[in-house]
């Protein structure tokens, strides 16, 4: 086989120059800057165990395990008897303590009060009824009769029973056919009374409930 020369060039000299090796065939180096990088390679190299497992590096991953299990062995087999569990079964027993016991429901009837405003009673046009204290209620109802079927009462409210003041909302108009008058109102005022709006015979009550 004929032996072959390679040549390289010498930057420093400018001279062309035969690429020798040794007798393995291998390449001598003296670049020292290449040959501290592969000293570094070893050493790296050097350091690595056989088994990646227990490497220095594994340190971190052993260490998060162990508290894992640390973590896992606080847990009680059951989780419901967990320390966490404590909280709401308190809760639990402070519902319990709430509900016991019994709710008392008042079935007693609305406190009613009745009265009368006219009694078979000729009354002129812009006469009033005497006054009613509706302190303790809250509704009223007034009716009766008018003997001329086509007149009318009105409510007049005060909160002192001295000024009185015309609800012009609530002004009830007899039943043409019969002359009945029927009407109710909210006792947002303490006091009331009644005017009658036409010349004719009234008989009208109110009764008031709670």
């Amino acid at each position: 086989m004929p032996s072959s020369v390679m040549f390289v060039r010498d930057n420093v000299n400018h001279k062309n120059k035969v690429l020798e090796v040794d007798g393995s065939n291998q390449l001598s180096v003296k670049d020292a800057i290449a040959q501290s990088s592969l000293s570094n390679i070893d050493s790296a190299c050097a350091n690595i165990s056989s088994d990646q497992a227990t490497a220095t590096n594994q340190s971190t991953g052993n260490m998060s395990l162990t508290n894992i299990e640390s973590s896992v062995a606080n847990l009680t087999s059951d989780p419901s008897t967990a320390t966490l569990q404590t909280a709401a079964n308190l809760s639990l027993n402070n519902i319990d303590t709430a509900l016991a016991g019994t709710i008392s429901v008042s079935s007693a009837a609305p406190a009613r009060t009745s009265g009368s405003l006219a009694s078979a009673a000729s009354k002129t046009a812009g006469d009033l009824s005497a006054s009613v204290d509706g302190n303790s209620h809250r509704k009223c109802a007034i009716f009766g009769s008018c003997s001329d079927n086509s007149g009318s009462v009105k409510v007049h409210i005060s909160h002192d029973n001295v000024n009185f003041f015309e609800d012009n909302m609530a002004q009830y108009y007899a039943n043409f056919s019969n002359g009945h008058i029927a009407g109710h109102f909210d006792i947002n005022a303490r006091y009331f009374k009644v005017e009658f709006m036409d010349t004719s015979t009234y008989t009208l009550e109110y009764a008031m409930c709670d």
